[in-house]
Order: C-alpha cells, then structure tokens, then sequence
C-alpha cells in the first residue's frame, strides 16, 4: 500500500538526515549524560529511530503539500489530487535516504581507518536491557495505541468518535477528508471557507494523505499519531536515562505524562468521605464509575490537562516530541558551558568564559559534536513545524531561549530563532493573511485563574501579591509534580555546588519552567485558554527529571563499585562510589517504599482520569458515529467539485464532512478560536439564511462572490437558537433548483 510505502520512505529519510548531520550520536549522549559512563546503557536507535520518525515525517509531509499545492491547477480532473506529489515526493526523499545512507557509510569506513580512531562505547547488549527497552516501549506504545483506538474506532462500516472528543475533533476529521477525499488548496478552515486558515493543520495534511494514498480514515488518523505519540515518550525517557544515570527513568518518564500528577483525587477523596453512610471502598467505587471530569480547578471539566488532550489535540504529541529534539541537539552546549566555568579560577576568569570568549558565541574549532550539523538539523525543523504546532514551537524557542543564555555557541541558537521567526512569519502570510491572524502577543496576567480575572494591565506589584494565588492554583494542578520539580532544583543545586558537580540540571529545569511562565503573561491567540499547552510542556519537561529522581530512589543506596575506569573525555565527571553492602538492604526496601508511595501520588489523578476516560466513551452509546458510506457522502463525492462551498446548519460534526467539501459557517467556536471573526460571518449567514430579506438576485450575488454553490435544507437549523428564527426554507425552495433529496428529507439546493 502507498501509505505504508510513504510512512517507511518518511522515517527511513530522518533517521540517515540525522545520522549525516549528526555523524556521531553516542558523541551527543556523551554531551549530554550527567554520567557518561551512562551511555553504554542507552541504545543508539533510542534517539535515531523516534527522532527520526518525527522529523521524517515533518519534513516529507511539508515538502508534499507544497508540491501538491504547485501541482494541483495542472492535475487532470480524473486524476487523484494528491498522487503526483506524493510520487515526486517519494522519489526524492527516498533518493535522499539512500545518498545519506552511503555517504554516512563512506564516512565512518573512512574514520575507522584513520591512524588513532577511537570509538565511544557502543551500547552493552545485556540481556536485561534489551528485554527492559522493548518492554517498556511495547508498553508504551500499547497505552497510546488505547487512548488513540478507544475514541477513534470503526464499527462495521462506520466511524465512531468517542463522546470526550468528538466535538473539537470534529475539524480534524473535516480536515482530513478535505485532502483525502477533497482538494483544500488554497488551504482553507473546512468549517468557515473563504477566510483562508489561521489553524496549524498540517499534521490534518498529513493524515489527510494517507487516506488519499490508500489508509482508512480511522488508520490515516491513528497511526500516524502512534508514531508521533510513541516517539516523543521513547525521547522524553531516553533524556531522562541520560541525565538521571539511571535505566528505571525511561519506564517512568512516560507513565508520568500518561498518568498526569494533580490533587484532584485527593480532593474528590475527601468530599465523598464526608457523604454520610460512605466507606472507603463505596468512595473509590464511585471514582472509578464516574463519568464526567471532575472540576476542581477552572476548565478541569473539560478535562483540558487529562489523557483526552491527547485524544483530542493528536498534533500535540509531534509538537512535544520536536521540542525535545530541539533540546537534545543544544543540551551539550549548555553543559559544556558550565562544565569549564568550574575550571575556571577567580570571578574575572569566569565572567570572561560566559561573556566574552570565543565558544560562548560561535563553534568550537574541529567540535566533535559538529555543532553546525545540529543546528542545521535544528533550522530545518524550524522550517516546517509552525503550521504543524505553532505552540510548541513557541515552547521550544522559549526553552532554548533559556538555555542559550547559560550555553556555549549561542549564535547557533540565534540562528534557529531567526529562522523560525522569519520561517513562521512567511508561512503566516502566505497560510493567513499576515503574521497578526495567526498569533498577536499581548501582555496578559493571570491565565485563567478567576481570582486574577481583569488583572490584565497589573503592574509589578499586582503580579508579586498575586504569586500566592498561582502558586496555589499551580500545587491543585500539578500537586506533587510542582512539589517535586521545586524541591529537585534547590536540591540538585546544593548537591552539585557542594559536591563541585557540574550544575546543568537545576538550571536546565528553570529553562524547562519559561513556557508555563509565560503562560501567565502574555496571550497569543483569542482564546487564552489555549495558554494551557504552554504549561503542559513545561510540566512534560519536568517529568524527565522527576523520572530521574523515581529511579534513584529504586537504585538507591549504590552498589559499591570496583574497578572502575576513568573516561578520557573532557566532559566526563570521576563517578562516585555508593555504600557498602551492609547498610544496602534496609536503606534500599525505605527507599523503593518511598518511591512507591511518591509514585502513587504523583499518578493518582491520571489513574482517575483514565476511569473517567473509559466510562465517558463506553461503546454503549459513548460515541458519535459517522458514516463513510451515507447517501450524502456518495452524492457530494459524485456530483459536486472540490471546491464548492455549502450553506448548511451550524454543524461541527456530520456526515458531510467525510465528503472533503467545506461550510460557509460551521460550529462557530472552532474558527473563532483560530482568529476567524466570527462575529461578522454569523450576521451574514443569518441574512444569508433568511434569503437576503427575500431577495433571491441579492443572494445568489453574495453567494457568489463567497464561492457558495449549494444549501443543504434539513431540520438541523431548527435545533439551534441561532438559526432557528432566520432559517425560510419556503424561499429556497420556491427560488432554487433541487438537486436531491435523501430519505431523511435532506435536500441540497444548487444555488
């Protein structure tokens, strides 16, 4: 099948992009390890195959729209919109694949012949770590596969999207069909045509295309979220390994970001307690049967920080995944810098290092890590992720950001900010209009805490006596996780400044905390809600150290070691030795209990939070179901262009749009949402609705110069307050031609 051959093509091309810009990976782990020793328990393909993965299909995916989007006036109309793009596209990256994988292979035979070569310890194939990797990534990936399956699903011949999603899925799904049965270019929002896009849709491309190229629907959207999904928790683990020391981290940094930290439970807990005649196992009875998000926080029922954003917001998953690639491609400029500060002797020596010196602003000379092929690689991401996730570009620039101002080879940071900048800005003119109806930032204070509500225009003042109150809100949403993260940075800094360790880490979660403080002070889109993917990077990014800790805490006390070798790299920090085998057993039992019951806690909710996932999209009527097959769907696919435009009810999720074809107004929060105006457009949909005031040459203009070729008369418009006053069908049906009536007594109009 095309769409599989597409999919191997698109990893196959990021994994040898990688390895040709990046010829030396281990080089990178050893930049980036608190332990290099580390290293040789962390398996190449752990960065190579999900890095890979994420960027292959970025890239592929980017290049195949614009060459489709060139293609499309010149494709003949009995020919598949997408098929001569994608068989351009194919060829090329599968030409580039091929030529990296024989220069990287020329390469490494050229420098394992050369005079002195020595390589960097490969990964130790024990057993035990190989069983303990794939174990945990089948894990992984039979979780994802779950959350993804389980609202998402077909039945027979039908769709079935589960109840907590279906809703702002819904453009998803219209964005899909419109590129695997429609022809959206120009790229328009399926559920407001006309108004360009102002929406990162391009991951909707992605799935849209593989449905073009032979996937189901339900598989077009499924598998490549998998991958994305899997990948980005096989990196948020791999990190975590890398700077914590220990293996055990990379089972738990993804079960902290599947199973979310809060103190909802425990307040839940406690409320049904106090309900009389209540006993412990009536309370977690009634948690594992509810059905509906528990609101303790503001938006909490909507389950904005629950597993359903994942569900729900499928493109997220490549956003975060891309941040931490970004991450790992400067990590080990940031550690070098602080690293060679601790060689340095007297303040003046050290403000010259950080200030002035040549590697704090441009690449070292002959750098082993080839700094320029990461930021290249880095740039190249830079290109094509602003209308695949805008946010977590944002959160990526801010995190480096962060780190650049405790790094080394800060112009290689300046140069991906400057092309994301100018890349965002272009694509933004070209996808919208002009950079302002994507994004506008605004100074706003207080994300969506009703206690800080029109505070916008706080001064400095404000914003400090208000610290109590986000600080509270911040412990009922993360509970344990803030706790954690806060304790873990003044720890990690004492020990490493006493220990005269090198202090990356503590700083590196400040860094990680820049995006959730930012939410709390400016807003980019109209909905400031929207703020809430700034925060859950942030916290994401915590987990990895959090896992770190988890993981100590299992292997604590230390083994006494023997034997132990000392690494000729520069970066490389003299390990330490642990306890004796006397105090081992009782010190380790205290501290795995320990692990265990922070563990639970850090879990809880998430655990809660998945019952109610569960029982909200039971299959017993938990769903909204769709059918590909529907008279509708057949008719519009058989008898209408691509690029007509429908008057129809205000629906957000129809049959409809499994036809690939667009509304002139659609459910309303969707576009507002993505900047659209809403406002305006619904005065005219209901003049529009109500025949122009029963002027059938002043409507058919108006639906002219918008593109609109038909109405869809139905009930529908009854159902909505909005458009139940205005809605005349009498008009059109005495002034327009019917082109068919469906069994429902549906009709379409041709106008």
């Amino acid at each position: 099948m095309l769409a599989i051959l597409y999919l191997i093509i698109a990893i196959f091309f990021g994994t040898q992009l990688i390895r040709f810009l990046i010829p030396d990976i281990r080089r990178l782990y050893v930049g980036i390890a608190s332990d290099t020793n580390t290293i040789e328990r962390v398996p190449t393909m752990l960065f190579l195959l999900p890095a890979g993965t994420l960027i292959g299909l970025l890239l592929t995916s980017w290049v195949t729209y614009f060459l489709a989007y060139i293609m499309y006036p010149y494709i003949p109309a009995d020919t598949a919109n997408l098929l001569p793009a994608n068989i351009v596209s194919m060829c090329i990256f599968a030409y580039l694949a091929c030529l990296f994988w024989q220069r990287c292979f020329l390469r490494n035979y050229r420098e394992s012949q050369k005079p002195g070569f020595k390589k960097l310890p490969g990964f130790n194939r024990h057993p035990g770590s190989i069983v303990f990797y794939l174990t945990s990534i089948l894990l992984v990936l039979s979780a994802v596969g779950f959350v993804y399956f389980y609202t998402c699903y077909t039945h027979g011949n039908d769709v079935r999207l589960g109840f907590s999603i279906f809703s702002d899925f819904s453009p998803h799904v219209a964005i899909t069909s419109g590129f695997g049965n429609g022809s959206n270019f120009p790229t328009q929002y399926p559920h407001f045509a006309g108004d360009n896009i102002q929406y990162h849709f391009m991951f909707y491309f992605l799935t849209g295309n593989l449905e073009a190229l032979g996937l189901p629907l339900v598989w077009a959207i499924n598998l490549p979220s998998i991958l994305c999904m899997g990948s980005a928790l096989t990196l948020l683990g791999t990190l975590a390994v890398l700077l914590s020391a220990r293996r055990g981290a990379f089972f738990f940094a993804p079960l902290l970001v599947l199973f979310r930290s809060a103190w909802n439970v425990f307040n839940q807990f406690s409320e049904l307690k106090k309900v009389p005649g209540a006993t412990f196992s009536s309370v977690i009875e009634s948690i594992t049967k509810q059905s509906s998000w528990y609101g303790y926080t503001i938006r909490d029922e909507w389950g904005i920080w629950a597993i359903n954003v994942y569900a729900n917001q499928r493109h997220l998953a490549m956003g975060v995944g891309l941040v931490l690639v970004f991450i790992f491609l400067f990590l080990p400029h940031f550690r070098r810098m602080f690293l060679h500060l601790s060689r340095m002797k007297g303040a003046g020596a050290k403000a010259k290092r950080f200030f002035a010196s040549r590697e704090a602003w441009v690449a070292r000379k002959q750098d082993p890590l080839h700094p320029w092929g990461s930021v290249i690689l880095a740039s190249l991401i830079a290109v094509a992720m602003p209308f695949f996730h805008g946010s977590c570009l944002i959160c990526a620039l801010l995190v480096l950001f962060g780190m650049a101002i405790f790094s080394e080879f800060r112009l290689g940071y300046a140069v991906v900010a400057a092309v994301s900048v100018i890349s965002a800005s272009v694509q933004a003119w070209f996808f919208a209009g002009g950079a302002s109806n994507v994004a506008s930032f605004k100074y706003n204070f207080g994300f969506v805490i009703p206690e800080l509500a029109g505070k916008e225009k706080a001064g400095i003042g404000t914003v400090f006596s208000s610290l109590g109150t986000i600080a509270d809100y911040l412990f009922k949403m993360g509970f344990l996780t803030v706790i954690l993260t806060a304790a873990l940075f003044i720890g990690l800094l004492v020990y490493e400044l006493v220990k005269k360790k090198n202090p990356y880490r503590p700083v590196l979660l400040l860094a990680f905390a820049i995006p959730m403080v930012f939410a709390f002070f400016c807003q980019v889109s109209l909905e400031v809600l929207a703020n809430h993917k700034f925060i859950q990077v942030s916290f994401i990014l915590f987990d990895i150290l959090i896992a770190g800790f988890l993981a100590n805490l299992l292997a604590l006390p230390l083994k006494l070691r023997k034997g132990e070798e000392v690494s000729e790299s520069e970066d490389e920090e003299a390990p330490e030795k642990g306890l004796t085998k006397k105090a081992f057993i009782p010190i380790q039992i205290a501290s795995a209990a320990v692990c265990l019951c922070l563990t639970f806690g850090l879990t809880a909710t998430g655990i809660s939070e998945w019952c109610i996932y569960y029982n909200l999209n039971t299959h017993d009527g938990g769903y909204v179901e769709l059918h590909p097959d529907a008279q509708i769907v057949d008719w519009l696919d058989k008898n209408t262009g691509e690029d007509d435009i429908f008057l129809t009810p205000m629906w957000s999720v129809n049959d409809f749009f499994l036809s690939g074809r667009r509304v002139y107004y659609g459910w309303p929060y969707f576009a507002w949402s993505a900047g659209h105006d809403t406002e305006t457009r619904q005065i005219n949909y209901q003049w529009l609705l109500c025949g122009c005031n029963g002027n059938i040459d002043e409507f058919r203009r108006y639906c002219n110069e918008m593109g609109i070729r038909y109405i869809i008369l139905t009930d529908d418009y009854y159902g909505n307050t909005e458009t139940a006053d205005y809605y005349y069908p009498e008009f059109f049906e005495e002034n327009l031609t019917e082109m068919i009536r469906f069994d429902d007594g549906t009709a379409i109009y041709r106008i």
